[in-house]
């Protein structure tokens, strides 16, 4: 299956940046910009979870539903 692209603007320090970390990890710059999109996207969903679980521990009713609903799982085969 071919993969459809397109052109973005890009400064040159960003392209040559993107190339040298292209060059480093022998791969293509297209690979190194998804891998590093991949990264951005799940550094932002732990972020994300950790904000989360912040806010339920302030929670002290909803943290203690919340730990007795994980155990439960965590512990489902020890029975």
């Amino acid at each position: 299956m071919t993969q459809s692209s397109t052109t973005i603007r890009v400064t040159l320090k960003q392209r040559d940046r993107l190339r040298t970390l292209a060059e480093q990890r022998a791969s293509t710059m297209a690979d190194t910009l998804d891998d590093a999109l991949e990264a951005l996207r799940r550094d932002q969903f732990y972020r994300d979870m950790a904000e989360a679980e912040e806010a339920l521990r302030a929670d002290p009713v909803g943290w203690s539903q919340y730990v007795s609903e994980r155990n439960a799982w965590l512990d489902a085969d020890a029975d």
